[in-house]
């Protein structure tokens, strides 16, 4: 599932990234699926593997297109569960992908706000807020949950 900046670049708010991050459900026994797409990346498939046994967030670089990929091991918890099932299937620039629900990308983008306040998530966020049709219960329900400060975003 697509996350973070892309996610935001697709849901309303285009901005540049420097990367694509990425939710990946993934066994360490399965790393050499993704490795087959990067081969100059398969000296490193112990230490990929060791970061998905230990739920680490792992990156590659495609060299040939300068694109960087940041995968996110897939954490099981109630909320992490909810929003992988509330995920989309888009296409986005010609490719077929799963990408974070607008509201999933609200919270994702709250709880990194409280992590870094970041301004690039707070910009995201206020684009992401914008957006009427938003289900703002289900957001609040959660932030709740996960007990987020939302700093007077989701406030109206």
């Amino acid at each position: 599932m697509v996350v973070g900046g892309f996610a935001s670049s697709f849901h309303n708010r285009a901005r540049t990234s420097n990367d694509i991050d990425i939710v990946i459900q993934i066994y360490p026994r399965n790393v050499k699926n993704i490795l087959q797409y990067l081969p100059e990346w398969m000296p490193f498939e112990e230490q990929f593997k060791d970061s998905v046994a230990r739920g680490l967030i792992f990156n590659m670089t495609d060299f040939k297109t300068g694109i960087r990929y940041d995968f996110m091991v897939y954490q099981d918890s109630n909320y992490n569960w909810t929003a992988f099932q509330r995920r989309v299937q888009v296409n986005f620039f010609d490719t077929k992908c799963f990408i974070s629900s607008k509201e999933d990308l609200v919270i994702s983008k709250l709880n990194w706000y409280n992590i870094s306040q970041s301004e690039k998530q707070l910009e995201d966020l206020k684009f992401l807020l914008l957006d009427t049709s938003l289900k703002i219960n289900y957001i609040k329900n959660w932030v709740a949950k996960l007990n987020l400060k939302t700093y007077g975003l989701l406030e109206s």
